[in-house]
Formats: structure tokens, C-alpha cells, sequence
């Protein structure tokens, strides 16, 4: 006899036929259904609790009870945002501890798997397991073996796009009509998907060329509870939608009521495909980027950063665009790295590495005449999406004036509503079309007021530099034996002036240890000669590094750093350099962010920790002496170090993407908005 199954119910007719097969085969099974989403008919006659998504801990305790032990999870369900989740203490613990939530539904549906399985002990079966008549068999579905030969292009096309989509967890659904992606699922699911065509095209029989739907299984799918699903609701809506057929991939998909979908496909003449993977695959043998596989120019993308760290993080998206779409003509404002890439910057990004209230001021004529230069230039270029990299005070006044161009807006790196002024979300959905955010937790506070945002990963997480260090203090000829320390005072010029004299003077203060003291500078163009200036007579060794592909070799060459807030703190983590993190801005500037500040730390480690990993000396605190002592602790203190690694390691991996890391999905969310918009 099977054990007892316990069935997790969502919306449609999936559930309903699984319900039915276990009846029909006197299998014992017990329902959830859920608050909101599982319909009365499906659960009436049968043992169930209905119950909210959110009270997963009660949700198992009532599965364990009723002594099951296979688990399907069946039919859809919207994913609530955390307000309206409100989850109790398994499913708080299960998003902190799998940080998934930011997610796709592949990644969330995997953490989930893995934690019904492995840490509550149910086996997870596939609904294919159960209705193994559903599953889809290679051929045609419809009646008629209909001639391919006029949509196969639409088809090659529209599969490339489906498994492209898939690859970026986003969907699993492509529409693609003459030679062009003209719909792409998202969240909403492929209903939503077709009934966004209805109204734009005749709904007379279509003609060869006149659109497909591909509905293809992700590459990394969990198959057991993921399956793409077609139905006789998705034949209707593509007839009216004015498609010609559809096409599914065979062994990977379910059809619910293949002789409605048969009879359905037959009277409204279109066909219905299943393919099998060598098909698939022989179709794919090109798998090129969205840009390529829609058969049009590669689009014109604008790109604007402020800041060094902005510069950093533009690079790596254009590396990534470049990747997909070599051709790609890249227009903006940025930085050495930025146009080092290909990018054509229109003014130095330097005018614009200013922070803070006293600092800005002085250049705010300038600024206010590069904001209108800005603006005039993508109005008068049309790109097919503008990105702005970080840098709100300028990126988001040039924003509000390209709002009412047609432009797709996306920002780059998500202000920080989270730490201070959390009503800022709704202005920011105001300016821009969609976010991305390099935090997990960031997406549910601007999805929750209806602005897209997709969680990229932090591009840190993916710096290499090939164990170079020992190759580093060779090079320059630090001795192996040296105390080398990093001496890292900001990419800004006031930054530098302010901090620079306060570290140099805490390293001359450090007590005598015997051994020979070593600095490294890393600069960069607009801060290289005030950096040389003020350490012209520095009686310690120096080496200053302004080449950026030297930077990370430079830092992991350090025994120990002392270093302004900001990315550079990251990138100390992931060199695994014990740091120090001091700052001090202008007193005007410092109580402004006193009364706004909402987080305990300024250094992301310690956010993400939730501790004080990297010790912090701010304002008054940021002293020669302070940091002198707790540079002197750091360097004698094999505990400190081995403190701060283990910190480092954790904090970095919550700022990985699940899946592969390797994977710009940055980029494909820029070209994926580029290609809507001129679709």
C-alpha cells in the first residue's frame, strides 16, 4: 500500500485530477489548501485544513499528525509579498536561513524542496508520479499533424527565448510572431501572458507566421513540483490571441484534459506540438543572446554613473551586455573602467564625485548644467533603455525628466530605503520602470508598492584575482616578511583630504613591533594626485596603485586595512583582509544622517551580519589613536582575524545569487527591457 500522501493545493485543475487518481486508486491522502489561492470545489468532499501560506510550521505540525509521508505541492500560487505573507517562526527561519525569497520561483521552489526534505523528513513526488497520464508525449496533440515548416523561425526563435528566460528564473513562456519576441512571461504566469496579446491582433484563423506560444521546462528546474502546464484556458486564450500554434516540450510538460485541449485545438485550427529534448536541442544549436535570436540590430544603451563604485559596477554590466550583444552600442556618462568597456561618455564622471550636503553646494551650478546635458542627450538619441548606476542625488533628477519619454528606466543598486527614509520607495517608483538590487532582502520593499525589482547579486561576489598577492609584493618589492597595511580613504577628493591625514598619522602612533611597515594606496583618477601629494614625505614605504586590475592583488597582498565605508569594504572581504572601517564627514553632513540613519552600522558586513565585524570609528570616534590601538589588536590578534574571515564569508554568501554565479543577470534584465521596448 502507498503511504499516505499529503497534497498542497493551489489554484487550476492540477490538484483536482490528483485528488481524483488517488480516490480512484483508494489512496489515502489529507489537502492543504490554502487561504486565498485553493477554490472551495477543489477540496469539497475530502480531508483538508485550509490554512495561510504564511503558518507553514502549523501547516507541518498538521501534516505530521495526520501521518504523511509523500508530499506534492500542486497547482499555482501567487507568491504574497512578506506584509501579506506574514509568516510565523518555521517560515521566518526558512527565509533567513535560505534566503530565497528575492529569488525566482525555481530558486524558492528548490530552497523548499530541500527543506520539506531534508530538515522535516517528507519525500517530495512529482504529480507526473501520480497522473503520469498528463504527462506530455512527444507529437502533436492536436488531431491534424499540421506543416511546421512556415513557423519553424518563430519556433527556433521563440524556443532560444523561453530557455533564455528560464535560465534567468524569470519564466517559462515565450510569444513570438514573424521573426520577433513579442511577449515574455513573467510571475503573472501564461494566461496573464496571452491575454495581454488579446485586443492587439484578429482573432480570425491564423496564418502561416502569424505567432506561436513555446512553453518550455527551465534548465535547472525542480521538476517534482515545477512542471510548465498547458490546459483547454491556454488554447482558448491563444486563439484569441491570434496565434497559429502551440509548442511544448515533451517528458517536461503536463497537459490537463488533453481531449478538451485535442478538441479545442482542432476547432479553433490551431496545433498543438510537443517536442522531444533532441529536437529541442537540435534547434538550439545557436544559443546566442535575446538580441541575436530576435533577428534585430542590437539596441543603443545608455549607462550613467557618478562615482567610482558606480564605474566598477557599470564595467561589469557592460561586460556582460558585450557578452550577449557584441555589437551593442553603449552611450552615458562613466568612469576609466566604464569606458574601458566601450562605453562613449559624454563628460567627465568626475564632475559628478561629490557626497554630502557641505560638499555639494559649492558645485551645484555645474551639477544642475550636467543634470540638463544629460537629459538633452537621451532625448536626442532615444536609447532603447537608460540605466543609472547608484549616484540618486543626480541619477534620479535626470530620471524624473526623462520619466514622460517612453524610455524604460532602470536603476542600478537599490537606494537603501531599508536604512533610512522607507517612504522613498514610492518616489523612486515614480522616476524609474525597475530596479536591481545587489541586497536579498531589497525586492519586497519595492515590489510591495508595485515597482519591479530584481535581486542581481552583489558583483563582488564574483572578483577574482587568481592568488596574486605573493606575485604582488614581489613585484613591487615588499618584503615577505613586511606588515603590510591597506590605507584606503575613499574615491572622492573630500573624502581623501578629510581622512588620509587622520589614517597616516594613527599608523605613525602604532607602537614598534619589530617588524618592517609597509603601506599600499589604491587611487583613482580623481584622487591620484592628492593622494601622491600627501604622501610625498612619508617616512614609511609606500606603494600606490591607481592601474584598477592591480587592485584586488593589492588588497589581498595586506595583512590588515583601514579603510573609508563603502564597496571597498566588500572588497577587503572578499580579500579577506582584516579592516578597520573609519569615517568622518562634515559636521552639517553628519547631522543630517544622524536624524535619518535607521541601521546601527554603515559598513555592509556588519549589516548583513547584524554585528560588528569590522570595528567601526565614525565622527568624533574616528581618532589617530583609536584606530592606532585597534589597528595594533588586529594585527596581534590571531582571534580578531580569524573573527572577521569567518564574518566575511557568511556576509559575502548572502550576497551571492543561487544558481550560477557566473551568470550576469544584470545584463539580461537590461537587454531583456531594451528589447521590450523596442519590440
Amino acid at each position: 500500500m502507498l503511504p499516505k500522501l499529503g497534497i498542497i493545493a493551489g489554484s487550476g485543475q492540477l490538484p483536482i485530477k490528483i485528488i481524483d487518481a488517488c480516490k480512484s486508486s483508494n489512496r489515502a491522502i489529507f489537502v492543504i489548501a490554502l487561504e486565498g489561492q485553493t477554490p472551495e470545489a477543489t477540496v469539497s468532499g475530502v480531508p483538508h485544513m485550509r490554512v495561510r501560506l504564511g503558518a507553514a510550521g502549523k501547516i507541518i505540525n498538521r501534516l505530521r499528525a495526520e501521518g504523511v509521508a509523500d508530499l506534492v505541492l500542486a497547482g499555482g500560487i501567487r507568491r504574497p509579498s512578506l506584509l501579506h505573507l506574514r509568516p510565523d517562526w518555521w517560515a521566518i527561519k526558512f527565509l533567513i536561513k535560505s534566503r530565497a525569497y528575492g529569488a525566482g520561483d525555481d530558486g524558492l521552489l528548490q530552497a523548499i524542496v530541500h527543506a520539506l526534505e531534508i530538515e522535516e523528513g517528507f519525500r517530495i513526488v512529482s504529480p507526473d508520479s501520480i497522473v503520469e497520464h498528463l504527462l506530455a508525449q512527444s507529437g502533436f496533440i492536436s488531431t491534424e499533424e499540421t506543416d511546421l515548416g512556415p513557423y519553424m523561425h518563430d519556433i527556433q526563435i521563440g524556443i532560444q527565448a523561453a530557455r533564455e528566460l528560464g535560465r534567468r528564473d524569470e519564466g517559462q513562456a515565450a510569444i513570438v510572431r514573424n521573426g520577433r519576441v513579442v511577449a515574455l512571461e513573467n510571475e503573472a504566469g501564461t494566461d496573464a501572458l496571452l491575454k495581454s496579446l488579446i485586443g492587439n491582433h484578429p482573432s480570425e484563423k491564423p496564418i502561416p507566421g502569424s505567432g506561436v506560444l513555446i512553453k518550455m521546462a527551465k534548465p535547472q528546474q525542480e521538476n517534482r513540483v515545477d512542471l510548465p502546464t498547458i490546459g483547454p484556458d491556454t488554447v482558448s486564450l491563444a486563439a484569441a490571441a491570434g496565434l497559429a500554434g502551440i509548442v511544448i516540450e515533451a517528458s517536461r510538460s503536463l497537459i490537463i484534459d488533453q481531449e478538451a485541449v485535442c478538441r479545442l485545438a482542432d476547432s479553433t485550427g490551431l496545433f498543438v506540438r510537443a517536442m522531444e529534448s533532441s529536437e529541442i536541442q537540435g534547434l538550439c544549436h545557436d544559443d546566442s543572446s535575446l538580441g541575436s535570436i530576435e533577428g534585430r540590430p542590437a539596441p543603443l544603451i545608455c549607462v550613467i554613473a557618478g562615482e567610482a563604485s558606480g564605474d566598477q559596477l557599470g564595467a561589469a554590466l557592460i561586460n556582460g551586455i558585450k557578452g550577449r550583444l557584441p555589437n551593442a552600442r553603449l552611450v552615458g556618462v562613466g568612469g576609466p573602467l566604464m569606458q574601458q568597456q566601450g562605453l562613449d561618455s559624454i563628460f567627465p564622471m568626475e564632475e559628478l564625485s561629490v557626497m554630502g550636503v557641505a560638499e555639494i553646494l559649492p558645485r551645484l551650478p555645474r551639477i544642475l548644467r550636467r543634470i540638463r546635458d544629460t537629459v538633452k542627450f537621451v532625448i536626442d538619441t532615444k536609447p532603447s533603455v537608460v540605466v543609472t548606476i547608484d549616484s540618486p542625488d543626480f541619477c534620479f533628477r535626470v530620471a524624473k525628466h526623462l520619466k514622460e519619454t517612453g524610455i524604460p528606466l532602470v536603476h542600478y543598486v537599490a537606494p537603501s530605503v531599508w536604512a533610512w527614509r522607507p517612504k522613498r520607495a514610492r518616489k523612486i517608483a515614480s522616476l524609474v520602470n525597475h530596479v536591481m538590487a545587489i541586497l536579498p532582502f531589497e525586492p519586497p520593499y519595492f515590489e510591495e508598492i508595485g515597482l519591479p525589482c530584481t535581486f542581481v547579486g552583489h558583483p563582488v561576489t564574483e572578483i577574482e584575482w587568481n592568488d596574486a598577492e605573493k606575485k604582488f609584493r614581489r613585484n613591487h618589492g615588499i618584503p615577505h616578511d613586511a606588515q603590510v597595511i591597506a590605507v584606503l580613504p575613499g574615491s572622492r577628493k573630500g573624502e581623501v583630504t578629510r581622512l588620509l591625514p587622520i589614517f597616516l598619522k594613527a599608523i605613525r602612533l602604532m607602537k614598534p613591533s619589530g617588524a618592517l611597515k609597509h603601506i599600499v594606496v589604491t587611487t583613482v583618477d580623481g584622487t591620484d594626485g592628492v593622494v601622491r601629494a600627501a604622501l610625498r614625505d612619508t617616512a614609511i614605504p609606500v606603494t600606490i596603485i591607481k592601474d584598477q586590475v592591480e587592485k584586488m592583488p593589492a588588497m589581498a597582498a595586506c595583512d590588515v586595512a583601514i579603510a573609508a565605508s563603502g564597496t571597498v569594504a566588500l572588497e577587503l572581504a572578499r580579500a579577506e583582509v582584516p579592516t578597520i572601517i573609519a569615517y568622518r564627514v562634515n559636521p552639517l553632513t553628519a547631522m543630517v544622517l544622524k536624524r535619518v540613519l535607521k541601521i546601527p552600522y554603515v559598513s555592509l558586513i556588519n549589516i548583513l551580519e547584524e554585528r560588528e565585524v569590522m570595528p567601526e570609528y565614525l565622527q568624533e570616534r574616528c581618532t589617530p589613536t583609536n584606530i592606532a590601538n585597534a589597528l595594533e589588536g588586529l594585527l596581534t590578534s590571531t582571534s580578531q582575524q580569524d573573527d572577521q574571515k569567518a564574518g566575511f564569508a557568511s556576509a559575502l554568501g548572502k550576497l551571492a545569487v543561487p544558481g550560477d554565479a557566473g551568470e550576469s543577470i544584470a545584463a539580461d534584465t537590461v537587454i531583456r527591457l531594451a528589447h521590450l521596448h523596442t519590440r
